[in-house]
């Protein structure tokens, strides 16, 4: 069985995120509802995923969908290092490496600054925040 580049990247992504997850329940802790939308070069995020770190502390990791440009998560209050990550096929590319077979090959497309060497971060008060955009681009 065949698995393209941009599915692995994306269960990649959501096990990572799940491990980071794992004790972070409603096991005591006070979650605030925090959404928006997310933009990249204009344009509505079409999907992808968003994750809330908190700086300082236990540094746990709170995540969600984006889809259509919009997210929503709970989180708990505190200065967050904010991370979204994005994938998508690359037009007229192929992996070819299995004979007969020829599958797309993705990409991760939304810049480091964005993710792995996050620049985004937001303070969550306590109650959450209703909307808190973010607006990236390419360049």
């Amino acid at each position: 069985m065949r698995i393209d580049r941009t599915s692995f990247f994306s269960a990649l992504i959501a096990g990572v995120t799940a491990v980071f997850l794992i004790g972070c329940g409603p096991s005591g802790l006070k979650l605030n509802p925090v959404s928006g939308t997310v933009t990249f070069d204009g344009e509505p995020l079409p999907e992808g995923r968003i994750q809330f770190r908190l700086v300082e502390g236990d540094q746990r990791a709170f995540s969600g969908k984006i889809e259509q440009g919009r997210y929503a998560v709970e989180t708990t209050p505190g200065k967050m290092a904010v991370e979204i990550t994005a994938s998508r096929i690359i037009p007229g590319k192929f992996d070819e490496s299995n004979p007969g077979e020829k599958a797309p090959v993705g990409e991760m497309y939304i810049p480091a600054r964005y993710n792995s060497a996050t620049e985004l971060t937001a303070e969550i008060p306590s109650g959450g925040v209703k909307q808190l955009d973010f607006t990236l681009t390419g360049k």
